[in-house]
């Protein structure tokens, strides 16, 4: 596969109509992506910013995948972005780890590891401020998954307590990350199809 000439429009074009094109932005961006989080505060988990990227990169398929996904800057501040404010959401709840202070805040801002504050993508619903009836929808969808399967357990762990696929993997006896990393995905998904369908029920 060739990489190194596409631009970074041209593979969210690619990104959208077949999705090993991702190996191109992972070979492109993720060593900078695993430093930019490192930085962001002491003792954090190399694994932890290894599963965060694997998500920031699910989020990019999904935008690109929906049509309509315009890259206002390189794809290496969207995704940069995206790890943040997802990584800032676990060093909040953990306190094992010591997050990073205003002054480190404003070196991670700096000409060569730049971040977006508009880009506010990221697989956390609930606390990006987007109305009620949305979040209203997603609890109810969250709701309606218990006791059918490991999905209503599985999101919870990883998005709302920050653990790490390694962790669900031991927790559920997957042989694997890679089966976590991939359960965790499907649920995403059928969480995300349960939330239209609830959606369209509020606006009845």
């Amino acid at each position: 596969m060739e990489c190194e000439s596409l631009s970074d429009a041209q593979l969210i074009a690619l990104i959208a109509e077949d999705i090993t094109y991702l190996q191109c932005v992972h070979h492109r961006t993720r060593d900078y992506c695993i430093n930019f989080m490192q930085r962001m505060g002491s003792n954090i988990d190399l694994d932890l910013v290894k599963d965060i990227y694997h998500d920031a990169l699910i989020v990019l398929y999904e935008k690109a995948r929906g049509g309509e996904f315009w890259l206002t800057c390189s794809l290496q501040t969207y995704l940069n972005s995206v790890c943040r404010n997802q990584l800032l959401n676990v060093l909040r709840r953990d306190t094992r780890v010591s997050p990073l202070t205003s002054e480190s805040d404003g070196d991670l801002a700096g000409e060569h590891e730049q971040y977006s504050d508009a880009i506010t993508d990221w697989l956390h619903p609930v606390e990006t401020g987007i109305n009620n009836e949305r979040v209203l929808a997603i609890m109810e969808s969250l709701e309606h998954m218990k006791g059918k399967g490991d999905c209503h357990e599985l999101l919870l762990l990883v998005h709302y307590q920050g653990r790490s696929m390694k962790d669900v993997a031991d927790h559920f006896g997957y042989k694997n990350e890679q089966i976590a990393r991939n359960k965790n995905y499907l649920c995403r998904e059928q969480l995300k199809a349960l939330t239209l369908r609830a959606l369209k029920k509020l606006k009845r």
